[in-house]
């Protein structure tokens, strides 16, 4: 906390015990004059550059500022006279009044380690289609053809080399496993149409595609994608070319799914 902030609430502190004790004088602190505010903040910066400092030195240092300040004793606070009843040595107080400084002292040692509260993180953006609340993902193609669609998750989505695509989440989250080809792309923020989406054929070229997908799986990628087309569980101790052949063979023989 700065020493402002440790100051504002030293000086309520004070107002809410003084009322307790039947003093009502002291003003919020947003009404405090600026002698008053002064005041505090020097008591403030005092214990800061002295921890130990006591309730005894405290009041001492406060005393000090007064009588530099032209202020004496009296019995009831003036400030336009300057007369504060505290204007004397901190042995002569009465408990009440001593009691001030305790509280003054512990408020401020206190505050001092305390941090202010961080600013939350703003959310990601969330980029949503205008026809739907489905969620998508920045996808980007970074595969060996100039252009490429995607036939192994059923998205039929067309990229160039290097272009990042939005990416329905699920579908997303299974391209990333292949990271020979796609990765995280830029976040795209603008408001998105509803993506055009291909009619599935299994023409040649849409095979040939899956094939040389299959090429760059991984065994998490394989096991992924038979699971999910063909409703096969591959036994993961293969080899990783055996289970590319297995997943190529499967897609020789139905198709895609």
């Amino acid at each position: 906390m700065t020493p402002v902030q440790i100051a504002q609430v030293a000086h309520e502190v004070n107002r809410a015990y003084c009322a307790s004790i039947g003093d009502d004088s002291q003003p919020a602190w947003a009404d405090a004059p600026d002698w008053q505010r002064a005041s505090i903040l020097a008591g403030v910066d005092m214990h800061l550059a002295n921890p130990d400092a006591t309730p005894e030195q405290s009041h001492e240092s406060w005393l000090a500022v007064k009588l530099a300040d032209g202020w004496v004793y009296g019995e009831v606070k003036n400030a336009e006279l300057k007369q504060h009843p505290c204007v004397k040595p901190y042995a002569e107080l009465p408990p009440e009044q001593k009691s001030k400084d305790y509280l003054f002292r512990a408020i401020v040692h206190a505050m001092a380690g305390l941090q202010p509260p961080e600013a939350p993180e703003a959310p990601a953006p969330v980029v949503k289609t205008m026809a739907t609340d489905s969620a998508y993902t920045p996808i980007r193609y970074i595969g060996k053809r100039e252009t490429y669609t995607d036939g192994a998750y059923q998205s039929h989505i067309t990229w160039d080399r290097g272009e990042t695509k939005p990416v329905p989440s699920a579908i997303a989250a299974k391209l990333l496993q292949h990271p020979d080809q796609y990765e995280l792309g830029d976040p795209i923020t603008e408001e998105l149409p509803p993506l055009a989406v291909k009619k599935a054929d299994d023409t040649e070229e849409r095979l040939q595609d899956v094939r040389d997908a299959i090429q760059g799986m991984t065994k998490a990628g394989l096991m992924e994608f038979t699971s999910t087309n063909y409703r096969i569980k591959m036994d993961k101790n293969q080899s990783v070319s055996a289970m590319r052949a297995q997943a190529t063979q499967l897609v020789d023989q139905f198709g895609v799914v």
